[in-house]
């Protein structure tokens, strides 16, 4: 009996969330929005080539759920996102100067933004590069970055 309550839970659940027919999952990131998302990243890549991490991570909030998905793991927690950025960049030369370039803002509810782009790190001994997607949610009013994938 519990297996069967379980399937028709998850089937209410998954006909709940399926999108309706026509329906548009993901819209238009409105002007405004997207404007103030380019304007922090773009502060934050202005601290980043300063060398102030700290100054980088307010584009992040600032929880214990953040989640931060690189090559090799996930990390949770924006102190430790911080720690690693330290630890991994720790002089000008690992730094560079990093630039983004973005492709898609694209609205999945009224309080949540996905970015997607890619950066630039040019550096002297080897530059870097790569993708990422950011989820931005809107928390107490300002939008904050709650999932980076790099």
């Amino acid at each position: 009996m519990r297996k069967v309550l379980l399937l028709v839970g998850m089937s209410i659940l998954l006909f709940a969330c399926a999108p309706k027919q026509n329906e548009q999952v993901l819209r238009p990131v409105d002007e405004l929005v997207r404007q103030d998302i380019l304007s922090q990243m773009e502060a934050s890549s202005q601290c980043w080539n300063k060398g102030d991490f700290e100054g980088y991570m307010q584009v992040y909030w600032q929880s214990d759920s953040l989640q931060f998905m690189g090559l090799n793991n996930i990390t949770h927690g924006w102190q430790q996102t911080l720690d690693n950025y330290k630890r991994g960049y720790p002089t000008a030369a690992h730094r560079g100067v990093l630039s983004y370039a973005f492709k898609h803002f694209n609205q999945v509810a009224d309080d949540c933004v996905i970015v997607v782009g890619s950066y630039h790190l040019e550096r002297e001994m080897s530059n870097a590069e790569g993708n990422f997607s950011l989820v931005w949610k809107r928390i107490d009013g300002q939008w904050k970055i709650i999932l980076d994938h790099t």
